[in-house]
């Protein structure tokens, strides 16, 4: 049996965690499971059936880290787990790419969360013994950062080609399907988008919805209220009520979070979920949380494209991805999704492939034998910039015997 800590860097105690709360939450299930001892930290002390808990303070860390065997951390939690925790073998999840997230946040925040982003990440990248990421373009991306901060280096590689015991590869996963996921009850006319984050697009979302009324004159739209304001900006919300109240748009429908626990029969009341959201890098790299959920209560998903996710839905044929930006493709493809059983079907069957135990192996190994990286600190005190670096016909003079 390992001692694991997990830091949360949510509060959780409310009963309504987000992504990044309900994977932690599911990492304790399957540790437990395992056969291992858990305690849980997080921002609020929130209770977690079978772990000890407790909130997040430089006193906890430093007295719960002196009694774990490895401890698993995410994001800005890092960094008060780093500065005040004793060095135990660490596995970093990197699975929400907040730095690239947060980009969103300039315009309106100022450099300030950029800069402390990207401390935070340097801070995890030279702390963590493991990395888990969510798909294989955030291994690439989150390779180059290990490079640059000489966690990818030549011992590393001779070692392990491959570098699978520096990042492993954990998505997302779902609960059993026996968790409970009621047949839709509702009259197959309401759709689900959910949060709003900064780095959606909900006006294409109404505007596609307010389209399709033409089609189904009952279709509504709904969204959910973030859980975690003051940790999560909600720009995009407070546009996404103004836009329908100055367009009298009564099929709208903005409410609370839906607690954890009660998901699945909230879930039962739509007939399909749309996403809508601009290109960018965050498209490229992000794993959106919520396709993975809404898949498991038996929604299909009509969606702006997004590598990963375009993947899942034309493997399982679960749903519908729209290339264009246009609100009328949008709306043809919902009308469309709301008809198709097949699509409720094959969301079903993703559910089998994506059990959190099996998803989350690459964790479970680790715990089971954690250790602390031998190579972590072989280059990092020689990676700096020269004060006069070397041209090329430097380096080819070098080569030919001339001057060094």
């Amino acid at each position: 049996m390992t001692r694991a800590l997990l830091v949360c860097p949510e509060p959780i105690g409310h009963g309504l965690p987000a992504g990044v709360g309900i994977r932690f939450l599911e990492m304790a299930k399957v540790l437990l499971a395992d056969g291992h001892e858990v305690t849980m930290l997080s921002r609020d002390a929130g209770a977690v059936a079978g772990c000890r808990v407790d909130s997040i303070t430089p006193e906890t860390l430093q007295r719960y880290t002196a009694e774990a065997d490895v401890a698993v951390v995410q994001g800005h939690a890092g960094n008060d787990l780093f500065a005040h925790g004793r060095a135990i073998p660490t596995v970093v999840d990197l699975y929400d790419p907040f730095i690239i997230e947060n980009l969103t946040y300039y315009e309106t925040r100022g450099a300030e969360v950029f800069t402390h982003d990207h401390a935070t990440l340097m801070r995890l990248m030279l702390g963590g013994d493991l990395f888990l990421c969510g798909s294989n373009a955030q291994r690439l991306f989150y390779l180059g950062a290990l490079l640059a901060f000489g966690r990818v280096n030549p011992i590393a590689f001779a070692n392990d080609p491959h570098l699978n015991a520096l990042i492993r590869i954990a998505p997302f996963g779902v609960p059993p399907a026996s968790a409970g996921i009621p047949p839709a009850s509702g009259s197959g006319r309401d759709v689900l988008f959910g949060g709003i984050y900064d780095w959606y697009d909900p006006i294409q979302a109404i505007d596609a919805i307010a389209i399709a009324r033409a089609t189904l004159p009952d279709l509504t739209l709904t969204f959910t209220r973030h859980p975690n304001p003051s940790l999560t900006p909600q720009g995009k919300l407070a546009d996404a009520i103004a836009y329908a109240k100055r367009n009298h748009y009564d099929f709208i429908r903005f409410q609370p979070w839906v607690a954890y626990e009660e998901r699945a029969a909230f879930y039962g009341r739509f007939g399909a979920s749309l996403l809508t959201f601009p290109q960018s890098i965050e498209t490229d790299l992000s794993m959106r949380i919520r396709v993975y959920d809404y898949l498991w209560g038996g929604l299909p998903i009509v969606t702006s494209s997004a590598p990963g996710v375009d993947e899942l839905l034309t493997k399982y044929g679960a749903g519908a991805v729209v290339h264009s930006a246009s609100p009328g493709d949008f709306a043809e493809a919902v009308v469309h999704a709301l008809s198709d059983t097949r699509m409720r079907d094959g969301a079903l069957r993703f559910v089998d492939d994506h059990q959190w135990q099996r998803t989350l192996q690459p964790l479970v190994d680790f715990v089971r034998a954690p250790r602390i990286d031998p190579q972590k600190d072989a280059f990092a005190a020689t990676l700096h910039v020269p004060e006069h670096p070397r041209s090329f016909f430097d380096r080819v003079k070098r080569r030919l015997g001339g001057a060094p």
